[in-house]
């Protein structure tokens, strides 16, 4: 005879505000170049295969059961070093309110995004296909944003008992010079300029912050051009013309090539793709 479980009822919940369903689709379905949103947090649940992604400016080699954390206003990269045959999940949520952490953050600063969660593995390759499956139906959002709500809280309990801290690397000129490309990557940048803005030497600035970021200065300046490329792509009708621009390419034909080398489709064709399977998305990073 089975076992009977029962429980009394508890109002106790870990959350501040309760965490509700934005979106929910498969990496190899829209990978994503050098972005961040402010308005979710992302939970990447690697089904099967192996990856590298680079969240924050660390480098993470995930495989099969970790959940990779992208907290709101982090930037993260899906595309580079990515296996073609991994099989991965990404869940958006907002409103996420956890205690002594802003909204929208599930993992604490200096803590890992990376988060083991090989036991729970089973129980989470059936909820993620259950949320897209209701998240698809009219009437199906209350059961999707329950089962969201479910995988929040199972990968929470996780990252409380089990999280590690990591100890990132600190140097002030390449923390300042990323946080000016973020607000001018649009612009015609050189590495003169920016060895200039922190007086430094243009050689040392570009191998510390390869050292640290994984990219050259220029190869950061324009995955994050494509990132941006992408959210407008995704939320926005702006004809492509306009998108070039705002992303610092007045030859929309050239910005079209370099998107196709990095993302492997068109900017056309990856907007047109992302809508046909796009999930209750709405507008993050524009």
């Amino acid at each position: 005879m089975a076992k009977v479980i029962e429980f009394k009822p508890q109002n106790f919940s870990p959350f501040e505000q309760e965490p509700q369903l934005l979106g929910i689709y498969h990496w190899n379905e829209g990978l994503r170049s050098m972005h961040l949103h402010e308005d979710r947090v992302e939970l990447n649940f690697i089904l099967s295969g192996n990856g590298t992604q680079v969240v924050d400016g660390e480098l993470f080699n995930t495989q099969a059961g970790d959940v990779l954390i992208c907290n709101s206003g982090v930037l993260h990269d899906d595309s580079l070093m990515i296996d073609l045959q991994i099989n991965a999940w990404c869940l958006a949520v907002t409103n996420l309110k956890l205690p002594n952490l802003p909204v929208n953050q599930l993992v604490p600063e200096n803590f890992s995004p990376r988060i083991p969660c090989q036991k729970v593995a089973e129980h989470l390759a059936q909820l993620y296909p259950l949320i897209h499956h209701y998240a698809q139906k009219r009437k199906g959002y209350d059961i999707a944003n329950a089962l969201a709500r479910a995988v929040v809280l199972i990968v929470q309990e996780i990252i409380r008992t089990s999280a590690l801290a990591i100890n990132r690397e600190n140097n002030f000129a390449v923390k300042t010079i990323r946080r000016y490309i973020q607000e001018h990557y649009a612009e015609n940048l050189t590495l003169t300029q920016l060895a200039e803005l922190v007086n430094v030497d243009e050689c040392y600035l570009s191998h510390a912050f390869k050292k640290i970021t994984h990219y050259s200065p220029q190869q950061y300046i324009l995955r994050r051009r494509i990132g941006k490329a992408q959210c407008l792509l995704i939320y926005t009708s702006l004809p492509l013309t306009e998108i070039a621009a705002r992303v610092g390419y007045e030859d929309s034909n050239y910005f079209s090539r370099v998107f196709k080398k990095i993302i492997g489709m068109s900017p056309r064709r990856y907007r047109q793709s992302w809508r046909e399977y796009s999930i209750g998305s709405s507008p993050s990073d524009i």
